[in-house]
């Protein structure tokens, strides 16, 4: 065999092992790289310099031989560009030189980020030219213009929004209205104490009352049922409550909880509340002592919102010990006088006290949607606004400015929270179709299907109602 033949044959055999290595690689470097332009205007790369990383200040301290690295963020990316225009380029066009240095020019010098093309990494939104554009003209180069650029990516325009927060605002409020309405209370008892034993006989009647009202309430049936409210995972329709919101869900439980242990938690809390409940009407044979017996009224308050687990449970369970208005048949007498009144400042004192934390628990409520937010907020406001009147009509000035500043501060939370969400609205169908179908015709997302049927509330998920209210979007 000759030395030519031998050569040619090596020279065949490195050609189909460099073909073999393209095949398996996706094909040559050179042709997967894309045509690099800067706003539309393509040009010729020698090479490019891409930047990043980290941004970060460094802490250095007399006497420590470390220092204290802290991160900023990340650095924002930037491209050093040596290229070049040609004149009918052959990889891109192009046209006249000099008309691309223009449009070169023009894109440079104009506001606002660019698309860039890059020619490994692709394309890259936002790009900016943050140096002068660099072009340089040689007599022994010809229709060939050298460039350099230097690009940096940026972000949105976004400015720091300061807001109040509602919540807060409104558990502000509350306590505000309860030390108004034990002002007012305190500054009615001084007077009817002195009256005898009577009196104080009849704040422990009232108190009793109210507390015989509160034991029917913790053992609302619904409110134990809405214990496993704050359990992880998906227990049906019945489960999530109002911890689970369209756009925000409570804390749930730790992951270890069951439903016997959450049970069991509820149990000791409304162990809790009788504890709180005996202690308010010892606190009712000491009136005078304005401070504690307003405390221990609050205690209770506290501890049969705690019983719920549910926010709409804690609602629901507070609006209806609002409801109190103790009005024992009392003699003409003076003493019957002081009676009558002494139970009608602890009415004012109690619905005020429960007034404030059911608005402080609606913080807690996640409205599905914009329709549930306006409901929760007109029902909270329509027991304020009662209050209120009474206030007023009792000369409670100080009760009556607090509670205007608690219903301004429930509707601003539950307006706020309450205007992002979509509003509902009617669907109707031909015939009966599955969740699952109607969630995939509606919102073109199947995986809300548990949503339509926690709004429809059907016999079956498989069998719908043929029209429902259900979220517009």
């Amino acid at each position: 065999m000759s030395l030519t033949s031998t050569l040619g044959n090596l020279s065949a055999a490195s050609r189909a092992v460099g073909s073999l290595a393209s095949t398996l690689s996706g094909g040559s470097f050179a042709s997967n790289l894309r045509t690099a332009s800067f706003g539309g205007v393509p040009f010729g790369i020698e090479g490019v310099t891409t930047s990043g990383g980290r941004r970060v200040s460094i802490h250095s301290y007399p006497f420590r031989d470390t220092v204290w690295i802290e991160d900023l963020g990340l650095l924002p990316k930037v491209f050093r560009i040596n290229g070049f225009l040609i004149e009918n380029s052959a990889i891109y066009g192009g046209g006249g030189v000099v008309s691309q240095a223009n449009a070169l020019l023009a894109v440079c010098n104009s506001p606002g980020g660019k698309t860039f093309v890059h020619p490994t990494l692709g394309t890259v939104q936002n790009v900016t030219c943050i140096e002068p554009l660099q072009m340089n003209e040689r007599k022994d180069l010809g229709r060939v213009f050298e460039i350099g650029l230097t690009l940096m990516q940026g972000g949105a325009r976004v400015y720091p929004k300061a807001s109040n927060s509602t919540g807060d605002q409104v558990q502000l409020s509350g306590l505000a209205a309860v030390a108004a309405a034990l002002l007012n209370f305190a500054s009615k008892v001084a007077s009817y104490v002195t009256l005898g034993v009577s009196i104080v006989n009849q704040a422990i009647s009232t108190v009793t009352k109210w507390y015989s009202i509160v034991k029917s309430v913790i053992a609302d049936v619904k409110a134990v049922i809405g214990v496993v409210s704050s359990l992880s995972g998906n227990y049906g329709r019945y489960s999530s409550g109002a911890n689970s919101g369209y756009a925000k869900s409570n804390a749930k439980a730790a992951s270890s909880a069951t439903v016997a242990s959450l049970l069991s938690a509820a149990v000791t809390q409304r162990t809790a509340v009788e504890t709180a409940g005996a202690s308010m009407v010892s606190a009712a044979s000491s009136v005078s002592d304005t401070d504690a017996f307003s405390s221990a009224i609050t205690a209770v308050v506290e501890a049969v919102a705690a019983t719920a687990t549910d926010p709409a449970d804690a609602v629901r369970m507070l609006s209806t010990l609002a409801d109190f208005y103790p009005d024992d048949p009392t003699t003409s007498s003076v003493i019957g006088d002081g009676m009558a009144g002494m139970q009608t400042a602890i009415g004012g004192l109690v619905r005020t006290t429960v007034v404030a934390q059911m608005a402080i628990a609606s913080t807690s409520y996640q409205p599905s949607s914009a329709d549930d937010a306006a409901s929760v907020r007109d029902s909270i406001v329509s027991l304020i606004d009662d209050e209120v009147t009474t206030a007023g009509d009792a000369g409670d000035d100080e009760t009556y400015a607090a509670l205007r500043a608690l219903r301004t501060a429930v509707i601003a939370d539950l307006n706020s929270r309450g205007a992002s969400l979509p509003a509902m609205t009617t669907f109707s169908f031909a015939s009966s179709l599955p969740a699952l179908s109607l969630a995939s015709r509606m919102y073109r997302d199947a995986s809300r299907a548990d949503e339509i049927v926690a709004e429809a509330n059907p016999i079956h998920p498989a069998f719908m109602p043929t029209s429902f209210a259900a979220l517009a979007t």
